[in-house]
């Protein structure tokens, strides 16, 4: 078991990792999972964490951490990327925090990413949200910053990355842009900087009801995403009979590569810590072969609050990715309120 002596972060993991049942993570796992963050800023953990995990496939997980750049979890991500050598992230949160700039000006925070099966040092990938998402109202998507200039985010997400503007992903984007129907919306886009993709945003798409399915089909064949259509629309249908919601998220301007994914949730947010929806939705899965039972099983378990006031395990999503080799299996997102109170309790454990 992975030892935890300074606190903070890691000691947090350590303990939200103990509450997850045995089949979503075993033990290498869960150390590879303390060493991403041995490295980062404490009072992350006061922020919601995320973890996504395998359905299928060798037991692992990443871990996802959110930020404000001006508020005191951004300055102290700030002083971390400076310590890790990480340049132009540093770069990116020093402007944003001034309160000039394109980030500083459109974006409204962000995620990073970490892939806990590579180096643990690695350069995470970069998840920005927009200023002016409706999160909780109608769509209005002149006052969704993304939307209003896509080139920019484009020309911003390249410069993190370290990589050339291609032109033609801008022109995909905004193709993209025009297939969308009034209510739906671009929420996140990312450098994926870990990932062979680098060069390509990767961006999500919300809001995809009432006509989900022809929606994504229509975005998909926008950016030229033909295989990825032909195995992610069938079972967007399929799923949508047990009562699923979709976002989608896509890779713009590489249509050769092919990526795209169907994110699944049900009508609840998983910071209610229900499980409700997800049995037959989870079920539907491991009939389809792309989650194993046991983990399906232990999944369904895992939301709530763990003991008063303690903290709250949800499901975010189930993701399904697609690409020229057809469907990949099932990876499960949770989502983890309070998770520094899971710290504490176990420091109270220790002294009783």
């Amino acid at each position: 078991m992975y030892a935890h002596r300074d606190g903070g972060l890691a000691a947090a993991v350590d303990a939200v990792c103990r509450e997850l049942p045995e089949p979503l993570l075993n033990g290498p796992g869960e150390l590879r999972l303390g060493e991403v963050a041995r490295t980062l800023p404490s009072v992350l953990a006061r922020r919601p964490l995320g973890l996504e995990l395998r359905l299928a496939g060798a037991a692992a997980a990443d871990l996802i951490v959110a930020a404000r750049p001006r508020e005191p979890d951004g300055r102290a991500l700030l002083a971390w990327a400076k310590r890790e050598d990480m340049t132009r992230l540093a770069r990116a949160l020093e402007r944003w925090q001034s309160g000039f700039g394109w980030l500083a000006w459109n974006a409204n925070y962000l995620l990073l990413e970490f892939d806990s099966a590579r180096d643990s040092r690695a350069i995470p990938c970069i998840h920005l949200a927009p200023v002016g998402a409706a999160d909780g109202g109608p769509v209005a998507a002149v006052d969704n910053a993304f939307h209003v200039d896509p080139e920019g985010l484009v020309r911003t997400l390249a410069w993190l990355a370290g990589t050339p503007v291609d032109p033609t992903t801008v022109q995909a984007l905004q193709r993209m842009l025009a297939a969308l129907p009034p209510y739906a919306e671009m929420f996140i886009a990312g450098a994926m900087l870990s990932r062979e993709s680098v060069r390509c945003p990767r961006v999500a798409i919300r809001r995809l009801h009432p006509d989900a399915v022809s929606v994504m089909s229509a975005i998909l064949t926008s950016l030229g995403l033909r295989s990825a259509a032909d195995s992610l629309v069938p079972l967007a249908a399929e799923l949508a009979r047990p009562g699923a919601r979709f976002i989608l998220d896509v890779d713009v301007g590489a249509p050769e590569q092919g990526h795209a994914g169907l994110e699944i949730h049900v009508q609840r947010h998983w910071t209610e810590g229900s499980s409700e929806g997800w049995a037959p939705l989870l079920e539907a899965l491991v009939a389809l072969g792309l989650a194993d039972r046991p983990r399906a099983e232990a999944a369904v378990t895992l939301p709530g609050c763990k003991g008063p006031g303690g903290p709250l395990f949800g499901i975010s999503h189930v993701k399904i990715g697609a690409d020229g080799a057809g469907l990949r299996p099932a990876k499960l997102y949770l989502g983890v309120e309070r998770a520094h109170v899971a710290m504490q309790n176990r420091r109270a454990e220790a002294v009783a």
